[in-house]
């Protein structure tokens, strides 16, 4: 028991030394390039810890009912660090500081306490973990009242959406006399009207968490007054946790056809509703926002599955989805800088041509043109709801998800344009953002090359 608690929560302890490392390097006023350092090689570390416990097909109940290691854990967590890596290395030349990188990884720390829990009160702890350095996040080195504005709205929403999961929690407790998560599961297949409140408030607070429509009030205000490298982390790793808490919940549960039809409806609205804005948008990260509500729409399509594909597609989607993310973010800030005015891309392919074919790349992925990684992740999400009967469903959001192409095209024109209409601001040289970039991009090419992966490993093929 001791052993597990050690060594199958190890990437947790790391994570949670290397806070309390960071606080002790501040105060001593040590050279902030030392937390640069050991932030990414502390990321790495806990990355290869979770993938020798997969090499091995580690598993252990650490504590009954409450955290679980297995390989869905182990995976899902991989790819948490392997984000956050990346989004590290981005940030290196941009926001290095001891706060940032104290903030970044308490909520790391948290996804991981969703990731490995088979119960709810480490799962509530860890999504407050995850969301409340967001806040601060978004303040840090801004120097803008839009920033607080968009922070307030973020905490104001996310408080409703935990109040909203703990009244769920209440009425899941009252029904089982336990707050086990496969309780939960087995209450919502017993049906009834106090599981089924339950379940809406449950389900409600992490769509509002990851702003699917109509719950995405917070996300345009916010994503657009953060800086950019925070901007990435909100719409890549968080919305990744809160999707892949959600699938912690519900793994491969069936769920009625009332619940599917809701979920469904709700999936489509947020690809239609997310696109069409998205359309008129003028600066980047307020359009990277309504893209994410699309996005969200994709994945909570996956929730509609019945084969118990469910887990394997949107492990993929989620990871293609917040790594391109991640290097868009980057690409953009290499040629526009922290103006995120879409103007600045005017022409841009002729003074930083590389930077411009991978920003490209990666909002073509985003769109969903094969033979990109988006395109396999929306493919398998597809394949996973039209195996489940839900043909007409599919056939309405396939619609949808090509609106989105219009102005994911139009980044791509503008970039490839003759000449500049907006002058183009002089970037510094970033070393740090450009490391991100190349490693985004290989963890890209990567998934596309091997579609395969995450049923590989989850399937102990790996």
């Amino acid at each position: 028991m001791a052993t597990d608690l050690l060594y199958g929560l190890l990437a947790e302890h790391i994570l949670l030394g290397l806070i309390l490392v960071l606080m002790l390097l501040e105060l001593l006023g040590i050279d902030k390039r030392a937390g640069n350092v050991l932030f990414i090689l502390s990321l790495a570390a806990g990355a290869a810890t979770l993938g020798l416990q997969l090499s091995q097909g580690y598993e252990a109940s650490i504590v009954a009912n409450e955290i679980r290691i297995d390989r869905f854990a182990e995976i899902s967590r991989l790819v948490i660090l392997s984000c956050g890596i990346i989004l590290g290395v981005y940030s290196l030349t941009t926001e290095a500081c001891y706060k940032y990188w104290i903030l970044i990884a308490s909520s790391l720390l948290g996804a991981l306490i969703i990731l490995d829990s088979s119960g709810f009160i480490s799962l509530f702890m860890g999504i407050e973990i995850l969301s409340l350095p967001g806040f601060a996040l978004m303040i840090l080195k801004s120097g803008n009242t839009s920033a607080t504005e968009g922070s307030f709205k973020y905490l104001l929403l996310s408080s409703v959406a935990t109040a909203l999961v703990l009244f769920g929690l209440s009425l899941v407790y009252g029904s089982t006399g336990t707050l086990s998560i496969s309780a939960f599961t087995s209450a919502i297949d017993a049906g009834g009207v106090q599981n089924l409140a339950a379940s809406v408030m449950i389900l409600s607070g992490f769509f509002l968490k990851a702003s699917v429509f109509p719950f995405h009030g917070w996300a345009p205000d916010a994503y657009s007054s953060a800086r950019l490298p925070v901007t990435a982390f909100l719409a890549s790793i968080v919305k990744a946790a809160v999707v892949l808490g959600l699938v912690r919940i519900l793994a491969d549960t069936t769920l009625n056809p009332e619940a599917v039809t809701v979920i469904a409806l709700l999936s489509i609205l947020s690809l239609f509703y997310g696109n069409i804005t998205a359309i008129h948008q003028t600066f980047f990260k307020r359009m990277l926002a309504y893209s994410s509500i699309a996005h969200a729409g994709y994945m909570m399509f996956a929730l509609t599955d019945n084969t118990g594909g469910r887990t394997e597609a949107l492990l993929y989607y989620v990871a293609v989805y917040a790594v391109t993310t991640i290097t868009a973010c980057a690409c953009f800030s290499i040629l526009s800088g922290e103006n995120d005015s879409l103007d600045n891309l005017d022409g841009a392919f002729k003074n930083h041509p590389l930077a411009s074919i991978l920003l490209s790349l990666s909002v073509l992925s985003l769109a969903g043109i094969p033979p990109l990684p988006g395109f396999l992740g929306k493919f398998f999400i597809f394949k996973t709801v039209i195996a489940s009967g839900h043909l007409v469903p599919a056939v309405i959001a396939f619609v949808g998800s090509y609106i989105g192409v219009f102005f994911y095209l139009g980044i791509v024109l503008r970039i490839f344009k003759g000449e500049q209409t907006a002058e183009q601001p002089k970037t510094a040289c970033q070393a740090g953002t450009w490391g991100g970039i190349l490693l985004g991009s290989a963890t890209l090419a990567m998934f596309m090359v091997a579609p395969g992966v995450f049923h590989w490993i989850m399937t102990g093929m790996m």
